[in-house]
């Protein structure tokens, strides 16, 4: 299994990222940048991305994007799952080094309908300055998956996927931040998000005001009804 020799660095990352748009477009695939990455570009500072998440807006296998991936550009490169019993094969990033240890980057490829990643129009896609080339997922759209992760990390039966819920917990209360004090959007502004995404969301913002009480100002600031 690839592993970059440290930590990698906000440039890596965006390297990686405009690498993986890039070689998409080239395919006539529209995609955007999300998870940890993508709350970086927002300016989310509390911890550094480890690798990219990019959602693909298309109905292909993630698995044909990632054989289209390395059939065009001879950067990636795919390895076997560490647990055996997955089907899927994961996709990895060769970045240039001035040393002869590789640096690498994993990638995980989405598309609408997984993790409750809606359908997102392209003309919705943001690009933040000074990242101007660097397509990402609207922020408020952004932040609900996020909360997506903290109730599903909650219930995992795996302790390493429960352990990410401090984490969870540091990065939504820093976007929740940005979203109102940094660009104020809210329910109003994000009318693209479909009936059920909003639905589902009302359900895991609740929940988490109830575990973090202090947040509720916030998040009726974004339109949830918090009481």
């Amino acid at each position: 299994m690839p592993y970059p020799t440290g930590p990698l660095t906000g440039k890596e990352i965006r390297k990686v990222a405009r690498a993986t748009i890039t070689t998409l477009a080239e395919e006539g695939l529209d995609a955007c940048l999300f998870g940890s990455a993508a709350c970086a570009i927002y300016g989310m500072e509390n911890r550094e991305p480890n690798d990219i998440d990019v959602v693909v807006l298309t109905d292909q296998d993630p698995e044909e994007i990632k054989d289209l991936l390395i059939s065009n550009n001879d950067k990636f490169f795919l390895v076997p799952s560490r647990n055996p019993q997955n089907t899927y094969q994961v996709l990895w990033f060769t970045l240039p080094s001035p040393r002869f240890e590789s640096r690498t980057c994993k990638v995980d490829i989405l598309i609408p309908g997984l993790l409750s990643i809606p359908n997102i129009p392209t003309r919705r896609l943001e690009y933040i300055d000074p990242f101007h080339d660097i397509p990402v997922v609207p922020l408020l759209a952004l932040l609900l998956l996020k909360l997506r992760g903290w109730t599903d990390h909650l219930i995992d039966s795996r302790a390493h996927m429960r352990n990410k819920v401090e984490e969870d917990e540091e990065d939504i209360d820093e976007m929740l931040h940005l979203a109102v004090e940094e660009y104020g959007v809210n329910l109003r502004t994000e009318k693209w998000m479909p009936r059920w995404f909003v639905r589902e969301a009302r359900e895991r913002v609740r929940q988490y005001v109830e575990t973090w009480p202090d947040s509720a100002d916030r998040w009726s600031e974004l339109g949830f009804s918090v009481e």
